[in-house]
């Protein structure tokens, strides 16, 4: 009987293992791509948390900043001063 030649065996071993590491290759790449996303979504909610540290810190320690967001997002006043609302004739809230 008749052995096959070395380079035939060679190239069957080398497809073999290229099959059978194929997946798993892709499945690191894969990894590897979702870790990078992760990562930069984590930065991002790093910055985040660090402004609104920062807009705590401001709100508890400077009693102007706070009165400039009482005004501007609940529509406060001082005691004693009147608020006048101006509506536009193209506003359509109520």
């Amino acid at each position: 009987m008749k052995r096959p030649p070395s380079g035939v065996i060679y190239a069957f071993l080398i497809l073999l293992f290229v099959v059978i590491t194929a997946p798993r290759a892709v499945q690191v790449w894969k990894l590897r791509e979702r870790r990078g996303n992760l990562d930069a979504e984590l930065e991002k909610l790093k910055a985040q948390n660090r402004q609104l540290e920062h807009e705590l810190r401001l709100l508890r320690e400077d009693p102007t900043y706070l009165e400039k967001v009482a005004r501007e997002k609940f529509n406060k006043a001082r005691q004693g001063e009147i608020v006048y609302k101006v509506v536009r004739e193209d506003d359509k809230t109520p």
